[in-house]
């Protein structure tokens, strides 16, 4: 006992046991508790130990760190010669560090969650040990776990679950380079410092996505913020009128870089951005390490343009992307003010030719607001059948659409030299005029012509009043007179019948003559079959006789009756 007391070793216990030999009871008795005392203080020393490890384990914040300060400790409380650690991904097993290894093999190792030790140590959830690693028997070996192992000379090996509530993290593993066996005292102990780790490494690692989460946040604000700024201050581009180039030199300067605007125009409809961007690289002086980066700009599914940016990055691509709204924004507020500029110009030039004015001041006002001058003579055009696009526009030239029809005011001092503007369409062009009321007349005289070309199917010609020939006669009162008595002289029994019965006589003889007297291509075009148009025919030669049959008659029949179409179209 006073033994005991003085903390005597287990060899002072022995020696006294040997030297009385009556006391052997006591003696024994006493070594077990000495036995007994040792382990209690190994415990309380390991207890401490790991108390002191788990306070440390709080303080470090890097998670590499912190794996490496769990390996080195693990290596420390059992004495062996090997630890390490790894994480569980998905069905993988990854090893991240290692302490007293001899090798680099280990780290980064990667284990199916089926193999090895730490298959087992995974799925059951639960400590595994082996006293020989390189022989064990009870689980899959892989080539490249026991290469690894072979270069370690791994002998003995506990390894044990990182746990965090019902998740397997991932696993702790000790290991002696000699064969052994690892004791419950042991094994609670890796597993305890294992609990602490793993409560540990979750920490530091939602610490860590916390900390990239609010980088990206602070990252993205800052985004937001440059984005605001920059959308206010494109915006206040829009909004004070500074227009396209401004929005260009804006974008620019925000971006220190060099920008251009391609209209549509400039834009063949089916090339893409790239092939955009591709031609402004080989038609510019940008270096080839540089890189030329497009956006379309497009409003209410309308292509208006492509921005171009000379030099690439995330930054140039988001103001790119927030500055083409302000940029169609700006191109539909120059289109609409460029539109109703120009039906106003129209709306003038109309209003001069339709209601001219009664003094000389209205008529100053009226020819300045339609663009012309009244020292200025003026041949005045109506159009069928083209475009305003399509007429190509001199200086002092002016043009206007008024419902279907185009009508251009073209400086000239004879018809002739008019005639030379227009390159496509049916076109009825009047002698020079100047003044509004003589304006207003040669815009009648023009757009009665027009009438007359399109009656005498003459689709595309461009002629004036006076290039008309026979048909100028349906441009005079008179003329008219004496076509309404010819008519009726000619075909006046033919109209009363029609008239009458409501048999389209007039159009059955023009449509016959018209086809060169083929029964059957009349019939398809008046819609009637060929007997009804037989019984049309014999009722004409009833009614007017049988020598319109004649050749000329005929042609003077024809010519009469598409006169007094051009007359009545006219005459509405």
């Amino acid at each position: 006992m006073q033994l005991l007391l003085d903390e005597a070793s287990v060899e002072d216990l022995e020696a006294h046991r040997l030297s009385v030999p009556d006391d052997v009871d006591d003696a024994h008795a006493a070594l077990r508790l000495r036995a007994q005392l040792d382990q209690r203080r190994q415990r309380s020393s390991e207890l401490a130990a790991l108390n002191d490890i788990a306070v440390r384990l709080t303080t470090v914040r890097d998670d590499r760190s912190l794996l490496q300060e769990v390996v080195d400790q693990a290596r420390r409380l059992l004495g062996v010669d090997l630890a390490y650690i790894g994480s569980a991904y998905g069905n993988y097993f990854v090893i991240e560090v290692t302490s007293g290894a001899l090798t680099p093999q280990l780290v980064g190792l990667r284990l199916a969650r089926d193999q090895g030790l730490v298959g087992l140590v995974i799925r059951s959830s639960a400590p595994a040990w082996t006293h020989d690693y390189q022989n064990e028997p009870a689980f899959l070996h892989i080539t490249g776990a026991d290469s690894a192992a072979r270069s370690e000379n791994m002998r003995g090996l506990l390894g044990v679950p990182l746990r965090v509530g019902e998740r397997v993290i991932g696993a702790l593993f000790a290991c002696k380079r000699q064969e052994r066996d690892f004791t419950e005292s042991e094994i609670a102990l890796l597993s305890a410092l294992a609990a602490h780790a793993a409560v540990a490494i979750e920490n530091v690692r939602a610490i860590e996505r916390l900390e990239s989460l609010n980088a990206e946040l602070s990252t993205r604000t800052a985004e937001l913020e440059k984005t605001l700024q920059w959308d206010r201050t494109l915006t206040q581009v829009v909004l004070s009128g500074g227009g396209v180039q401004r929005l260009i030199r804006e974008v620019a300067t925000l971006s220190g870089k060099k920008v251009r605007f391609l209209n549509a125009q400039d834009v063949p409809d089916d090339e893409d951005a790239a092939s955009v961007v591709q031609r402004c690289r080989a038609g510019s002086d940008t270096a080839a390490s540089d890189t030329v980066i497009g956006h379309r700009v497009a409003a209410a599914g309308q292509f208006l343009g492509t921005l171009i940016a000379y030099g690439d990055d995330s930054e140039t691509r988001l103001l790119l992307d927030r500055a083409a709204p302000a940029l169609a924004l700006s191109l539909a507020e120059e289109r609409a003010a460029s539109e109703a500029a120009r039906r106003a110009q129209d709306a003038f030039l109309v209003d001069l030719l339709t209601h001219p004015a009664s003094t000389p001041d209205d008529e100053r006002r009226q020819l300045r607001l339609a663009g012309l001058t009244s020292e200025k003579s003026y041949c005045i055009a109506v159009v069928l059948g083209s475009t305003r696009a399509a007429i190509p526009t001199s200086a002092g030239t002016v043009v206007a659409e008024h419902g279907s029809r185009i009508l251009v005011a073209v400086p000239a001092r004879d018809s002739s030299a008019a005639r030379s503007v227009f390159l496509s369409g049916t076109v009825g062009i009047s002698e020079p005029a100047r003044g509004s009321e003589a304006l207003a007349k040669a815009y009648l005289e023009a757009q009665q012509t027009v009438d007359v070309l399109t009656t005498l199917g003459r689709v595309g010609d461009v002629s004036s009043a006076r290039g008309l020939g026979i048909y100028r006669i349906l441009l005079s009162h008179l003329a008219r007179e004496h076509l309404d008595e010819l008519s009726e002289e000619q075909l006046g029994p033919l109209m009363a019948e029609q008239n009458k019965r409501g048999v389209p006589l007039l159009d059955t003889l023009s449509v016959y003559l018209a086809h060169g007297r083929h029964h059957s291509a009349t019939a398809s075009s008046l819609g009637v079959h060929v007997n009804t148009l037989y019984q049309r025919l014999d009722a004409i030669d009833r009614l007017i006789g049988k020598d319109w049959r004649d050749p000329d008659k005929a042609l003077d029949l024809q010519v009469l009756m598409r006169l007094r179409r051009s007359a009545d179209l006219l005459g509405k």
